[in-house]
C-alpha cells in the first residue's frame, strides 16, 4: 500500500473545478444575499457622474432610483431641458454599464 503516482494523476485529470469569472461570483453571492439590486442603484448613480463628467455633475442636485426608474433632479433649467432629450440614450448608457437591463426609465426634474 504505497504511493501510486499513476493513480493520483489520473484522479487530478478528472478533478472538476469551479472556475468562474469574478464578476459572476459577486454577482451570484449579492444575489444569495438579496442585494443585488441596491448593488444596481449605486452603480447606476456613479456611472451618471462619470458620464456626465464634473460640469453637468456640479448641476445635478439629487440622483436616485425608485422601482428602477432613474429619477434626477437638475438645477438649471437649460440644462435639464438638453438632457431631457437625451433620456433614451443615458437609460442604454446606464444599463450597459451596469450590464444588465436595471433601468427602466430615466426621469428629469
Amino acid at each position: 500500500m504505497g504511493f501510486d503516482i499513476e493513480r493520483e494523476n489520473k484522479k487530478l485529470r478528472y478533478r472538476r473545478t469551479n472556475d468562474a469569472p469574478v464578476g459572476s461570483v459577486i454577482l451570484r453571492m449579492l444575489k444569495a444575499y438579496g442585494i443585488e439590486d441596491k448593488y444596481f442603484e449605486a452603480r447606476a448613480k456613479q456611472l451618471w457622474h462619470e458620464t456626465m463628467g464634473p460640469t453637468i455633475s456640479g448641476y445635478t442636485q439629487n440622483i436616485y432610483v425608485k422601482n428602477r426608474k432613474l429619477y434626477i433632479t437638475i438645477s438649471s433649467a437649460s440644462l435639464r431641458q438638453e438632457i431631457s432629450y437625451s433620456k433614451e440614450k443615458i437609460r442604454t448608457f446606464i444599463n450597459e454599464g451596469i450590464g444588465q437591463d436595471f433601468i427602466k426609465a430615466v426621469m428629469i426634474w
